[in-house]
């Protein structure tokens, strides 16, 4: 499994950028399993990564993540530690995320869903563990 400290590389940051979606596995309380591995899609915005739960904060995946706040991430064939964070919103960041998921998922019928209220609450900051 690949692990960086702070900030995703350039090249990983490539790789979420060209590839429609990542593999949320957040783990369990034991720290050990995970709750579930799920396929989402996932944005970068200003070298950050985020994704937002489709059932707003009732999204299993998110809640997992958010309450552990780690476990592990896929995306294209690469596997990666990861940390998970509620992110703290604001109409700017809220907007510059909505806009890349439209970017990105235009023409995608799930996308008006992704850019409502529910999800928009439910978005989580991936960052590398």
């Amino acid at each position: 499994m690949d692990t960086t400290t702070t900030q995703w590389t350039k090249d990983q940051l490539d790789l979420f950028l060209n590839n429609k979606t990542l593999t949320m596995k957040p783990y369990n309380p034991d720290m050990t399993t995970f709750e579930e591995e799920s396929p989402v899609w996932e944005v970068v915005v200003d070298g950050n990564v985020y994704s937002r739960g489709w059932n707003g904060d009732q999204t299993k995946w998110y809640m997992a993540a958010t309450a552990q706040n780690a476990g592990a991430i896929s995306v294209g064939d690469r596997d990666f530690a990861a940390r998970f964070e509620a992110v703290t919103h604001s109409a700017e960041l809220d907007a510059k995320i909505t806009a890349a998921y439209k970017a990105k998922y235009d023409g995608q019928r799930s996308l008006p869903k992704m850019i409502s209220d529910g999800p928009t609450y439910a978005t989580l900051h991936v960052l590398p563990r």
